[in-house]
Formats: structure tokens, C-alpha cells, sequence
């Protein structure tokens, strides 16, 4: 029989890593990703790609130069050192420095030894984007910033199917759900309790579709304050009405400085996966599409230590700094 290196056992290794939980803060906090590899990885960053963004149900766009014309067509211009660096400078050729930032390029290699993606990784992280690499063996070549998620596997096959596994462990961390088999019916998916369950079209911008709620004194009582990181306290009175509302009307993010990746663990666990927990056992995670570290475009942000603008006199004036 072939030997797949006691893969279940690897998966579970891998998931509980602290390498890992920085890929999935990562992962979580971006809206763009750039999934590359070579040879069979190319095939399995496609298929990733394809399945990040079709269980986002649009939250995430992800992108693999998956064509043999596109790679080939680089190559032929460049080198093949060269070629994915290319490729991803094209691609975000007009991105702004803060869409940059909330961009992740993730790498794919099974020996280490790509060229090509461990390239495109520093070039990516040279130009303000978060990488993140999956590997059978260790790369040789450093990447400032770089979270590297080593597999330790022997056999290529071992680790793309590992690497698929994970891809899946990634969309299921960042709070969607893999739907069963023949679960295609809107029903169906109903019942599958998606976090993010209006998929909206992207022909309109994300302020009029958006709305950031804050976490804590807002959904979360935080009767205590900050309390060594945990999350503590019931939910606010009505705030389960509140969200269902807002979740039949807009896409509803929660932003807190819990989900920043500079946060230590609590427990074993990223805040952004405390958050997702808490949510979980008081029966709202269905109503949140994303938790994110940073305030999104947004029609409106609901926060309870906000001042509404109007005019300087009067936000002065509410912050008793009026003459």
C-alpha cells in the first residue's frame, strides 16, 4: 500500500502549530491572496484558489496564475526565477499601498527548493504584502516576515494532499463552512448556518454593502474591561436581534484590536479564533461574515466609544472640549 506518512496524524500536528495559527491570522485578515506554486502544486494552489473563493462566498478573491500559457508566456520574457515575480507585479500593478497590506501571497513547494516562489515571496513582502509558505522541507532562502508552515513530509504526494487538507482547515478557520456532498439547494445551505449568508455582488463597493460593528461593549458586554485577553462576559442585551437585522441588509464585520496578529495567544487560541468561538456558543456566529483587526470601508460603523461627525464644534463640544 502507499505510504502517505500517517497524513491524518501530520494534519492535526500542523493545525495546532503556532506557525499555523499565524497563517490562519494572516489568512483571516486579508481580502486578496496570490496562491502560487509549480509542477503539481501549481495544480493544487489553482484548486485552492478556486475553492477560497467560492466558500468565502465573496469575501475573499483568490488568485493563482494557473495557465500554462501564463506561466510560459513569463518564463519566455524573463527567466523562471523570475517569471512568478513578474506575474504578481503585474497583477497589483494598481493596488494601493493599503490594499497591499491586506493582500497575502502564499506560497506552495513541496522540496523547498522553488525559486520562483520563494522570489515572488520576497518581493511581495518587500512591497508591504503578508506571505505565508507551506512546505514539505525546509527553504533555504529567508523572507523577512515570512510565516513558514514546514510539513516534514517525504513524498510529493504526501504533501499536496496534506496541502489540500489544509486549504480546506484555512476556509473552515476563517469561519465559513464546507458544505457536504449534494448539499447544492438554497435550502440546503441554509441549514449549513454560514457565517456569511447574503452573497452580494461585487458590482457594488464595499461601503454600501459593509457595516463594522466593535466587539467589545458592543456585542460583548466587557463589563470588566480588558481582562488578560479572554473574553469573559455574556453578550449585550438585544444585540442577537440587533445583528440579525443588520445581517439581512448588509454584510456585518466585527472590527477589535482582539483579531490583530501582534496579540499574543490566550489559552492556545488567536483572538480572532477566541472571537469566533464566543460567538459560536452564544448562537451569533451566523449573523458575522468576517472579524478583522481593522476597520473596513463601511456604510457605518457601530462602535460604542465613536463621536458621530458633523462639524468641529459640536464633536468638540461632546468631548467637553468646547471654548
Amino acid at each position: 500500500m502507499l505510504d502517505f506518512e500517517n497524513v491524518g496524524e501530520k494534519f492535526v500536528e500542523v493545525v495546532h502549530s503556532s506557525e499555523w495559527k499565524e497563517f490562519q491570522e494572516k489568512f483571516n485578515n486579508c481580502d486578496e491572496i496570490y496562491v502560487l506554486g509549480h509542477g503539481g502544486n501549481l495544480a493544487v494552489a489553482d484548486h485552492t484558489a478556486v475553492d477560497i473563493t467560492r466558500l468565502s462566498n465573496g469575501q475573499k478573491n483568490a488568485i493563482c496564475p494557473s495557465s500554462g500559457c501564463v506561466a510560459t508566456s513569463y518564463i519566455n520574457d524573463s527567466s523562471f526565477d523570475q517569471w512568478m515575480v513578474n506575474w504578481l507585479a503585474n497583477r497589483t500593478a494598481i493596488r494601493t499601498k493599503s490594499q497591499m497590506k491586506r493582500s497575502l501571497v502564499y506560497g506552495i513547494s513541496s522540496s523547498g527548493r522553488s525559486t520562483d516562489v520563494a522570489k515572488a515571496l520576497q518581493w511581495a513582502s518587500d512591497n508591504g504584502m503578508q506571505t505565508a509558505l507551506v512546505t514539505g522541507q525546509p527553504m533555504k532562502e529567508k523572507v523577512k516576515d515570512l510565516t513558514v508552515v514546514l510539513l516534514n513530509t517525504k513524498y510529493y504526494h504526501t504533501c499536496e494532499v496534506l496541502t489540500l487538507l489544509l486549504q480546506y482547515q484555512l476556509t473552515h478557520g476563517s469561519g465559513q463552512e464546507c458544505p457536504p456532498i449534494g448539499s447544492n439547494t438554497p435550502e440546503e445551505l441554509e441549514k449549513l448556518n454560514w457565517r456569511s449568508k447574503k452573497v452580494r455582488s461585487h458590482s457594488y463597493p464595499d461601503e454600501l454593502i459593509n457595516i463594522s460593528v466593535d466587539f467589545d461593549g458592543v456585542i460583548h458586554k466587557c463589563s470588566k474591561g480588558y481582562h488578560d485577553g479572554t473574553i469573559y462576559d455574556d453578550p449585550v442585551e438585544g444585540v442577537k436581534e440587533a445583528l440579525k437585522k443588520l445581517a439581512e441588509k448588509y454584510t456585518v464585520i466585527i472590527h477589535t484590536c482582539k483579531a490583530r496578529a501582534d496579540r499574543g495567544l490566550v489559552n492556545g487560541k488567536t483572538g480572532t479564533e477566541l472571537v469566533w468561538a464566543w460567538l459560536e456558543e452564544n448562537d451569533l456566529s451566523q449573523y458575522i461574515s468576517k472579524v478583522s483587526a481593522e476597520k473596513p470601508r463601511a456604510v457605518a460603523y457601530i462602535d460604542d466609544k465613536s463621536v458621530k461627525f458633523d462639524n468641529w464644534d459640536n464633536c468638540l463640544e461632546s468631548l467637553n472640549l468646547s471654548s
